[in-house]
């Protein structure tokens, strides 16, 4: 109990500095459960000291990610990918990814020199949880390193570490699996033998995690727990001793944790395995100390796991299960199986929803049916598999295996298909994320009494906080400025009735990545975590890949009503073929016929061209659009130059509005002196890329706007306003001291 009273008050150090309100709840909590065992107030206060020392170590934590020029790597393994492989590298102390242009395979173990640029991720330029820094240190690598190719003149052999040993058997074994057949099955069974994410197609990958099985394809205590009960069974039909066994198992569990070098997974579930192993050999049975050593000993490795969610949602899990085991271990197989199941999914509800702003509708009729599948059926597969893959591979297995693990692809990608199984749900505050934890204890304790009233009865309050989460919100509207780099994004929500509308949606895919789309990174995790699920409206100010690119992703990934474009755009019908759009099934608005539109309360008039200029720059055909959100006006200019703002001015004459979003990413082609004189804002925004080619915005515009306040995603990121009546806030991501508020004045 002692060891698990140290981890709560580690937890709630890291609790604490993130979300002090949070942490004091927590706190207390943990306060009760040491007071109500021990009754000393020298062991509450040692406790409490402890969560006080956590917060100051956790704070003062060094962040040593930063790039550099190394001379030399060496080569210490591989990670695997369907398409080839990055080497793991390392310089002294530091760890790198290093990812090649030609797909040369450097031996492990050797060191190569030359002149290796370490990239490492910037700060998280948007208002989203993904965080690639962290994500780094979780992982214990310093950085990235591309590079065009790497000529074995320039490599020399070295003495190979115990490590690199280990990166060689498994490099055999995986070249061994990928042998013996011809079929993509391969990849699902050295997933399952090994844990290997990446050979997880993307759209198999969304598969698995709407339907809340992606647990399943990864190494877990799922996979630990079913072939420590195999080597269980076949050791015990061998008539070997129980302590035989227990030290068989053992040595077992090491051998297959040093095949999966150490996966931080791996090396979770196979620690506490091996550690309760050893706690059998004695009378006792200190389940919870157990546990609870293996977690401090992650933490005090890496301090940085205690952020990773699987390391969350696997020790909440293994907990309660545990906690909760008195009340169904008398109980029949299916029983049990119900009850296990059970508390697995409520328990990691909060956790879910505050680590992936999503809530699932069939998690548990889900693993209800897979996990008995994997059980008893797949994974008894993947280890026969092993066996022959070296021994002896019959023609006709490998035809079975096709079968079978084709079947269960289809079967996964139709179920999830078949419905809508998870919805997104924006991040809980403070004071609705302890009601959901205190919701769903409730329901665990009512699962583990077996009072099936009083779980309908929480359950139904749960539900009900989730809808209200989604659907309650202190302000009016927001209008967020994405930081897409160099092109356009902005997402205006009306709160009140529950309607979102995107204008243009940022260029395509990463530079630095192959082929990853933008968005993925940008405007879909926004949505996510403000709980959109649907677009009422994507406005496409013209067809410029910088405004579009990532269109046909978004559309692919969210339900879109209506889509407001220009159809004598010139690049209209080549966007239309190329980009697969002919798929779209929402409704598409002229905005040539359509001049005025309203979602919710979200009011956006037309006001530039009344019809197309003609000619082959999209540029030219740039829409321009006055959006209304309660009493703020918002004028979005595509990409128009002078030449269409002198014609607006002779339609319109004197113009105004709240907040201008500047032409071309602030170019001197646009926002000219004639249009600054005939308009009145107060705020310009400008979506320009860090460093971009064009020198975006331009130093003579930004002179322009001496009477107004710039806000440029380049230099502030991501640009929020939030508003509510008659008063309007902003809020930056990477300028916090530019936030404030104002209050208009009604003439």
């Amino acid at each position: 109990m002692i060891a698990f009273l140290i981890l709560l008050s580690i937890i709630n150090g890291y609790i604490s500095l993130g979300s002090p309100p949070a942490g004091i709840f927590f706190i207390l909590v943990s306060i009760t459960i040491a007071w109500r065992k021990f009754h000393s107030l020298k062991i509450v206060s040692a406790f409490l000291m402890l969560t006080a020392f956590t917060m100051t170590a956790v704070f003062l934590l060094p962040d040593n990610i930063e790039e550099d020029l190394v001379g030399q790597v060496t080569v210490t393994g591989y990670k695997y990918y369907r398409d080839g492989i990055a080497h793991i590298v390392t310089n002294g102390e530091e760890k790198y990814d290093m990812f090649l242009d030609e797909p040369a395979k450097l031996p492990v173990g050797h060191t190569c020199r030359g002149a290796f640029q370490v990239t490492v991720p910037g700060a998280e330029r948007n208002f989203i949880k993904r965080d690639e820094r962290l994500t780094m240190k979780m992982d214990g690598m310093d950085g990235r390193i591309y590079h065009e190719s790497i000529h074995r003149a320039d490599c020399t052999g070295t003495e190979k570490t115990f490590g690199m040993h280990l990166s060689v058997i498994r490099d055999k074994y995986i070249n061994r699996i990928l042998s013996t057949s011809e079929y993509d099955y391969v990849f699902d069974i050295l997933t399952l033998s090994i844990g290997n994410k990446s050979y997880i197609i993307p759209d198999f990958f969304d598969a698995l995690q709407k339907l809340g099985i992606y647990h399943l394809y990864v190494i877990s205590g799922t996979h630990v727990a079913f072939v420590s009960g195999i080597l269980f069974f076949v050791l015990k039909r061998m008539r070997f001793t129980i302590n035989i066994i227990k030290v068989i198992m053992i040595i077992c569990l090491l051998l297959f944790l040093m095949l999966n070098f150490f996966s931080p997974s791996v090396f979770r579930a196979v620690l506490m395995t091996i550690m309760l192993i050893i706690t059998s050999f004695f009378r006792a049975k200190p389940y919870l100390t157990v546990i609870s050593i293996t977690a401090i000993i992650q933490v005090l490795y890496n301090p940085w796991v205690m952020y990773h969610a699987g390391f969350q949602l696997s020790y909440i899990t293994t907990y309660l299960i545990i906690l909760s085991r008195p009340y169904w271990q008398d109980k029949s197989p299916p029983v049990q199986l119900t009850a296990i199941t059970a508390i697995a999914e409520v328990s990691t509800l909060t956790v879910v929803l505050q680590q992936f702003n999503e809530i699932s509708v069939s998690g548990l009729i889900m693993n209800f049916i897979f996990v008995p599948l994997f059980s008893f059926l797949i994974f008894p597969m993947v280890i026969i598999y092993n066996l022959m893959a070296f021994t002896v591979f019959p023609v006709f297995a490998d035809e079975i295996y096709h079968f079978v693990f084709t079947k269960l692809s289809e079967l996964i990608l139709f179920l999830s298909k078949l419905l809508r199984h998870r919805f997104s749900v924006q991040s809980p505050n403070t004071v609705w994320f302890i009601m959901l934890v205190v919701l769903s204890y409730m329901i665990m304790r009512e699962i583990c009494l077996g009072n099936i009233k009083r779980i309908c009865m929480y359950a139904g309050l749960f539900i009900f906080s989730i809808v209200m989460l989604d659907r309650v919100s202190w302000y009016d509207y927001t209008l967020t400025m994405v930081d897409v780099g160099q092109g356009d994004a902005f997402i205006v929500e009306d709160h009140r009735n529950d309607a979102t509308v995107l204008i243009d949606t940022g260029g395509k895919f990463y530079p630095e990545e192959n082929r990853f789309p933008l968005s993925e990174k940008t405007v879909l995790p926004y949505l996510k975590e403000s709980g959109v699920d649907r677009l009422d409206m994507m406005v496409l100010s013209h067809l410029d890949l910088d405004h579009t690119g990532e269109a046909l992703h978004i559309l692919q990934n969210k339900q879109v009503d209506n889509i407001y474009v220009n159809p004598g755009d010139p690049s209209f019908g080549d966007w239309y073929q190329t980009e697969g759009i002919t798929g779209y099934e929402g409704r598409f608005i002229n905005a040539m016929e359509t001049d005025e539109v309203n979602i919710g309360g979200i009011r956006m008039k037309k006001l530039f061209p009344q019809e197309n200029p003609g000619g082959d720059d999209s540029n030219q055909h740039s829409l321009v659009m006055m959006v209304n959100i309660g009493r703020f006006n918002f004028l979005f200019t595509g990409d128009t130059d002078t030449e269409m703002e002198a014609h607006m001015i002779e339609m319109y004459g004197h113009i105004e509005m709240d907040v201008l979003k500047l032409a071309h990413h602030g170019s001197n082609t646009s926002t000219g002196e004639q249009f600054i004189q005939n308009t009145d804002f107060s705020y310009a925004l400008i979506s320009a890329g860090v460093d971009n080619r064009y020198g975006h915005p331009h130093s003579e515009v930004i002179g322009r706007l001496a009477h107004a306040r710039v806000f440029d995603t380049s230099e502030h990121g991501m640009v929020r306003f939030n508003i509510r009546g008659d008063k309007m806030c902003l809020e930056t991501k990477l300028a916090p001291e530019l936030d404030h508020c104002i209050k208009k004045e009604l003439h």
